[in-house]
């Protein structure tokens, strides 16, 4: 499908509904953002600042919105005021979207609107992010998914769009080591340090993981940046904010890419990082009206056609020229574990 026909799907498919949409300013909720400028424009972006966000984060989420001609509202919440989530265990990813999302359909004027929108791609759909489950609780619509958007469709339509966004809305205390403590202290260190990195070292995704005050550095390729010089400065400096130690992640900061293997009887399969609810997922598969009489479900998986949905998370579908595709439509009726 061509650029322009994937934008015109978005914007069919958000045409004159009247939406809430979590706002971040990245690439995705921007390119949702700028599609209901065109088509919805009474839409509502809502944005929440947590204290667990980059310090400019909130001034670039109002500026994007002001130049989009849309109205945006700023929620305030101070999650280092939740004991569940300072202890920052597991399930921290999953508890904050909870938190945000209830209170954004908080908002006085929540009920005016026809939809609540988030931003997760197809692609993220092939990650272990628990706090996608949250979509579903709240009501919530997500028209990457819906239109089968990828990650490298979104960069795509941004770059045919020449749309800017921010490259630094990840929250920071995913740096920090699950089940160690989250702070202000550790969140500000996790912060300076990673716009020192930013000085000199110049690639797209660059981040400094915490773990008990040892900083790792994590970015796209490492091998680049093997200087004595460059290491020892970032040491020295690092260490002078209050790092013990300093260490290189030297395996490069991964993206994910849907790559097939073959099985043993000759079929593509997928492995999905996290066992899938299989009710839950045949249940999103029934609805699909052409859903044809191959369909069946036991305790341990699904056979959807000529495709096979492992509850351990395999996906397994028979050779095709339009694999890809059929992958990404059986992805969108997937239901995950928690």
């Amino acid at each position: 499908m061509k650029t322009e026909q994937k934008i015109k799907k978005l914007e069919d498919y958000l045409k004159n509904k009247k939406c809430v949409l979590a706002f971040s300013a990245g690439s995705d909720s921007t390119l949702l953002a700028y599609i209901l400028s065109k088509v919805s424009p009474n839409s509502l972006l809502a944005t929440i600042d947590n204290n667990m966000m980059p310090r400019e984060f909130i001034g670039y989420t109002e500026k994007k919105a002001e130049k989009l001609g849309l109205n945006h509202k700023v929620i305030k919440i101070n999650f280092l005021e939740d004991p569940e989530f300072i202890s920052n265990n597991p399930e921290r990813c999953y508890n904050c979207r909870k938190i945000m999302y209830k209170n954004i359909q908080d908002l006085p004027e929540f009920n005016e609107y026809d939809y609540f929108l988030e931003g997760t791609n197809l692609t993220d759909l092939l990650e272990d992010r628990p706090g996608i489950l949250v979509r579903k609780q709240y009501n919530m619509t997500s028209p990457l998914i819906e239109c089968e958007i990828t990650k490298d469709d979104v960069y795509e339509m941004i770059d045919y769009l020449n749309l800017e966004y921010s490259n630094n809305t990840t929250c920071l205390a995913t740096r920090i080591k699950t089940n160690e403590n989250v702070n202000q202290e550790k969140l500000d260190l996790v912060y300076e340090a990673e716009e020192l990195v930013k000085k000199y070292i110049k690639q797209e995704n660059i981040r400094v993981r915490f773990d008990n005050y040892t900083a790792t550095i994590s970015v796209d390729n490492p091998l680049d940046i093997l200087e004595p010089a460059l290491l020892k400065t970032l040491r020295d400096k690092l260490q002078n904010m209050g790092f013990k130690k300093v260490c290189l992640d030297i395996t490069g900061y991964s993206k994910t890419n849907l790559t097939f293997k073959i099985d043993e009887d000759n079929t593509y399969y997928y492995i999905l990082p996290y066992t899938i609810n299989l009710e839950k997922t045949y249940d999103n598969i029934k609805e699909d009206p052409n859903i044809n009489k191959n369909t069946s479900k036991n305790e341990t998986k699904i056979q959807y056609g000529d495709v096979t949905i492992n509850k351990n998370g395999k996906v397994n579908i028979s050779p095709s020229d339009n694999v890809t595709s059929k992958f990404n439509k059986v992805l969108t009726k997937i239901e995950r574990d928690l």
